[in-house]
């Protein structure tokens, strides 16, 4: 084959991943329900099952290991709840349907059965053209089909013209040969096994068919199961799915050979020796030299950094090789600490848009540290980057600082709940953020007659009534709800995700209970209003609401709860 043509192949495959990873969705974080956090800890292990072939989606490395992007995608919700996932690849969909498994992982719609319940995609992909380098991209009415066993035959492709293989790469195994003429497939497919096989007979057009969300199949009813899933979905952010998606595509067992890499790039190769000997030959002097200064500048940042909370480092960009300061690699003790702050260099800091980012990392004790990173770049004599060199400075007693003003700044300080502002804040996201299908409460609480209690006994105790309230607040309900103070003695709380009114009541009551317990020498009862969220679409919404119930409960005597 041409050997130009083989490196133009090369160029496009490469271009073709980089457009494909560019593209992936995100949804806003959510939080496990308790309900959902009791399932994760009484489970056993989630069975999930896929079809062989079907790589950097899902597949069988060369030591019959499963790897993918789906793999990838489940291992990263298994670190954020827990979760454990063993899993198996089968030859066809059958087998995988039949096997009694939990889950079919990496599952587009268009393959899965129709009582089949599917979680939201963590994928999309457009599917592109392919075809035998004999056939006319152009004529291919009559052309055999590489058709994928349990999958629909795109729509204007004839059924007699189809012919079905058990697995993406067995079909274009069969264009590569000749036994069909073209086919349609995921655009990450494709380019994995172009780059893994090294077909020579075929190219890929850019003709987009149909657009494919992958997502994780359910073989048995589970909504919890289902509910956590989408949630872990949607909290990962568009850069970690990139990430995800780059880990699994470029781990390609491909076999290249010094004969194949002559054959092919045999000029290029023998021209990039000569020209790199000439450049290296004209410029080791230079380079020495420039060694030479940059050590005796780097020792002298080394004496200065023994004096300050600055540890000093440097990384050559050509040999991708990162050397610390003595007392860099004192702070982090031990070579695990160390792996930790090369793979957040390498990932973080070299690519930061932030010249100064701010990152956390273990140091001497297993202790967590904040550092900001302060980067300067030094050039070649041809205005190349030849180094990155830099310095960690501790800011964690400043963040520290920081991170504790913004709390005190959110926090009522006679109670210890949200304030106001904070609560009305917290609350709009909420709503905004809302589940259409979850039910959301907004409960305010008022204590009946606490003027009285003022009056009679003191602002002190009247204050003390506030703190035994809040108490029990924290107490009675979840983790997860938003508790605020909202005014002199009204208070509120927001729960997300409620599994009935019924749960709100119970709630209540047993705050209303406790209350009075914690209040034993005073007379302190509660007036309640609650509502739930239908279609209100902001705060002052809902608010108005329960604003009425409470309204109702007091006109009522207090000492009750009203829904509204």
């Amino acid at each position: 084959m041409n050997k130009s043509k083989l490196t133009m192949k090369g160029i496009i495959i490469v271009a073709l991943f980089i457009v494909v990873v560019s593209a992936m969705p995100v949804e806003a974080q959510t939080f496990l329900t308790t309900e959902e956090q009791d399932y994760i800890n009484r489970s056993n292990i989630i069975e999930a099952v896929s079809v062989q072939g079907g790589a950097p989606l899902q597949y069988a490395d060369a030591n019959g290991q499963v790897q993918g992007i789906s793999k990838e995608v489940l291992e990263e919700i298994s670190d954020m709840t827990g979760m454990v996932f063993e899993y198996q690849l089968y030859d066809t969909l059958d087998e995988v349907f039949n096997s009694g498994a939990d889950i079919v992982f990496g599952i587009p719609y268009n393959y899965a059965t129709e009582d089949m319940v599917m979680s939201l995609p963590f994928l999309e992909s457009e599917t592109i053209l392919y075809l035998n380098s004999s056939v006319d991209p152009n004529e291919l009415d009559d052309k055999k089909f590489a058709a994928t066993e349990g999958a629909n035959i795109p729509e204007g492709i004839k059924e007699e013209n189809a012919i079905y293989f058990a697995t993406r790469e067995a079909s274009l195994d069969a264009v590569e040969s000749g036994q069909a003429d073209y086919g349609y497939g995921n655009a990450y497919s494709v380019a994995f096994y172009m780059l893994q096989n090294s077909y020579t007979n075929i190219i890929t057009v850019p003709r987009e068919k149909e657009s494919r969300e992958y997502c994780i199949g359910f073989l048995k009813d589970n909504e919890i199961l289902l509910s956590i899933i989408n949630k872990s979905i949607a909290s990962i952010d568009e850069t970690h799915m990139r990430t995800l998606i780059l880990n699994a595509t470029t781990q390609i067992d491909r076999e290249i050979t010094i004969p194949m890499i002559i054959d092919a790039y045999g000029i290029q190769i023998f021209g990039a020796i000569f020209l790199v000997m000439a450049i290296l030959l004209l410029s080791i002097v230079h380079n020495i030299r420039a060694k030479n200064e940059l050590k005796l500048q780097y020792e002298r940042y080394q004496m200065l950094s023994q004096t300050s909370n600055e540890y000093l480092y440097e990384y050559y960009v050509r040999t991708k090789h990162l050397e610390l300061s003595k007392n860099c690699i004192q702070l982090f003790e031990n070579s695990d600490n160390l792996q930790e702050f090369e793979a957040v260099f390498k990932q973080t800091i070299i690519n930061a848009e932030n010249t100064m980012p701010i990152i956390e990392l273990t140091i001497a004790r297993g202790e967590k540290g904040l550092f900001k990173s302060v980067n300067s770049l030094i050039y070649d004599d041809k205005g190349r980057v030849y180094s990155i060199i830099g310095k960690l400075i501790d800011v964690s007693e400043e963040e520290a600082e920081k991170q504790e003003l913004i709390k005190k700044s959110e926090i009522d300080g006679l109670i210890g709940l949200y304030n106001a502002s904070t609560t009305r804040h917290l609350i709009t996201e909420s709503i905004i953020n809302a589940d259409l299908n979850a039910t959301d409460a907004l409960i305010l609480i008022d204590c009946d007659k606490f003027k009285a209690i003022n009056d009679t006994y003191g602002h002190l105790h009247g204050d003390k009534v506030l703190v035994n309230i809040s108490k029990g607040l924290n107490q009675t309900f979840r983790k997860t709800d938003i508790i605020g103070r909202i005014g002199g003695d009204e208070l509120c709380v927001y729960m997300r995700d409620i599994s009935s009114p019924d749960f709100v009541v119970s709630k209540c009551e047993q705050l209303m209970a406790l209350i009075q317990e914690l209040n034993r020498d005073y007379p302190v009862t509660l007036s309640i209003g609650i509502s739930l969220r239908s279609d209100e679409k902001s705060y002052d919404e809902l608010f108005a609401k329960a604003d009425n119930a409470l309204y109702e409960a007091k006109k009522k005597g207090g000492a009750q709860m009203q829904f509204s």
